[in-house]
This record gives C-alpha cells, structure tokens and sequence, in this order.
C-alpha cells in the first residue's frame, strides 16, 4: 500500500475540492443574509434556505412606508444604492451586496405588511458558454436574430413554469393554502416603471377587456426599430418578475421586402404565490406601411383567484 503524507493528502482534497465548485460556478463561501440587513424590529421571520439561494419573510403592522425607510437606512450603513421601485403591486428593492444578490419584496396587507429578502449566491460566468438569442418568426426563412435577455444581462430568463413552481413551494412554506383561500385582485395601479420605449411616462386610461375586467392601457407611436422596443419591454417586464411570452414577426411588401411588422410581449406576477391573485401587463406593436411609424399598445390588468368549491 502506498502512503501519502499527511499535508499532501489534504492539499490534493483541497484542490479537487476549488476545481469542483469552480466547475459549478458557485461561491465556495457559505451562503448567508448580510448581518446588517436586520428585519422590521419587532418582526420575526421565517427564513428558508437551499445552497444558491435564502428567503427570508415575515409580517409586520408597520405600514409599508416605515419598512422602505428602515431598509433605506440600512442601506445607507452599508453604503449600498438605495432604489426602492413601486411595482404596482408594492415597493422592490434590488443590490448586489458584497455576500449575495438582494431582492426585497414589501406588499400592503390589511394590517401592515409583508416582507419578503431574497439572497441568492452570486455565480461565476463560464467563459465558454455562448449566449442564447431568439430567432425572429417569419413565414420565410431568414437570418435576422434579436439578442435576448440572457445575452444582455447575464443570466437566463426564469421561464413561467419555473416560476410557478417556485412560488408554490413559497407558498407551501408561508403555510397559505390557496385550496381553502380565496384571494382579491391587486390594486390597479399602473407600474411606474412602465412606460415608453424612450422612458418618457405614459398616460393610462381606465377599461375593460375581453372578459369585462377592468384595465388600465396606454398607446404611442415611436420610430425606434421594432427590435429595440421588443428587446426592451421583454427585459423591462422580467426585470420586475414578470416571466415573459412574447413573439416578433415580419411582413413582406409588393416589391419582396421583409421588415418587422408585428409583435408583443406579455407576463404575469402573482405577488403571494401561485396559483393566486395577479397582474398581468400585455405590450403589442405593430406598423402597417414599409418603414412607417410603429403603435405600441400597453394594457394592465389584475385578477382575483378564486377557489372551486364542491359541496
């Protein structure tokens, strides 16, 4: 039998150890919520964890507006940016702390609040990993590509199914039995941070879709490419935790020219969990003449859940 010595033996599990987890592209350090980020004072929350990732939530009577300025002066401690951004829903609060990512999720309830941080590990890019892209839908073969979410920020977009899947492990966890509970809609209240492909503010009227639910849209014309204003709202909707279908299609003149002439993107939130209470926001864009100005329509809609009873 042949020995190795001691040091050397623990040298190579060392080693093989940082080329697993380098492989991995994780952290090698344990996973942990920032020791200043303290909760509400008087809160006690319930804090769930897995190896990427720890979710911390609990309640509060404090009003929503106490709890941003609580963690606006945490934030200023830990000399991080502070952005709180309503979201229609609540306020969200998104850094990249030096220990993790931090996302912090603040809703109104009818006596206070509830409070949801999420820490995730922070991940190491693979080199040699190709971005994703998205292939424009025509009724012709073509070679025009858009880049997609993932190729501009990094990280793959969560798809819907994911998403709900995660959110009803959230909501096993909180104990909310949706079988049992109804739920009622969410404010209509149009997202400030919807607005044009420029970022100039829009100006919602109030509606009714298909269904007879009330809404809120909005409508503008731009001369920005059908690319960019598709490109945008897809990362501007998942961005605020709306995972994303969406579609760009062309059209094709007289003379065999090809150009985008239609699209849309489109997602749903459930702010406790789904199934559950909803927004949903929708975004179409069309043009009609070759190279002409496009009309971008915005509608925003929410919706209540409730539960199928038999007796």
């Amino acid at each position: 039998m042949i020995r190795i010595p001691q040091a050397i033996g623990k040298t190579l599990v060392s080693t093989a150890f940082a080329l697993f987890s380098s492989t991995l592209g994780f952290s090698q350090g344990a996973l942990s919520i920032p020791a200043w980020l303290q909760s509400y004072p008087g809160a006690t929350a319930a804090v769930h964890s897995s190896d990427s990732l720890i979710e911390s939530s609990y309640t509060t009577a404090a009003a929503p507006e106490q709890i941003v300025a609580h963690y606006g002066k945490l934030f200023e401690a830990a000399k991080l940016p502070f952005h709180p951004n309503p979201d229609g829903m609540g306020t969200s609060i998104r850094a990249e702390a030096p220990e993790c990512d931090l996302l912090i999720q603040i809703r109104r309830r009818d006596e206070g609040a509830f409070v949801k941080v999420n820490c995730s590990a922070k991940t190491q890019p693979d080199p040699a990993a190709s971005p994703g892209d998205v292939k424009v839908i025509s009724s012709r073969p073509q070679s025009t590509r858009i880049p997609s979410t993932a190729a501009a920020s990094g990280r793959a977009p969560m798809i819907p199914d994911k998403f709900m899947e995660r959110h009803r492990q959230k909501v096993a966890d909180m104990g909310i039995h949706r079988e049992h509970h109804d739920a009622p809609a969410p404010p209509l209240v149009w997202p400030a941070w919807l607005g044009s492909v420029t970022g100039a503010a829009l100006r919602p009227e109030a509606g009714v879709d298909q269904s007879k639910n009330a809404m809120l849209k909005a409508r503008y014309t731009t001369n920005a490419p059908m690319s960019e204003i598709y490109k945008f709202y897809r990362e501007s909707l998942q961005a605020h935790d709306y995972p994303t279908r969406s579609q760009l299609s062309t059209g094709q003149t007289m003379s065999g020219v090809l150009q985008n002439a239609l699209g849309y993107v489109e997602g749903s939130n459930y702010p406790d969990g789904a199934p559950g209470a909803s927004t949903e926001i929708r975004v179409s864009f069309s043009r009609d003449v070759l190279n002409g100005p496009i009309t971008v329509s915005l509608r925003f809609t929410t919706h209540e859940y409730i539960v199928k009873r038999g007796y």
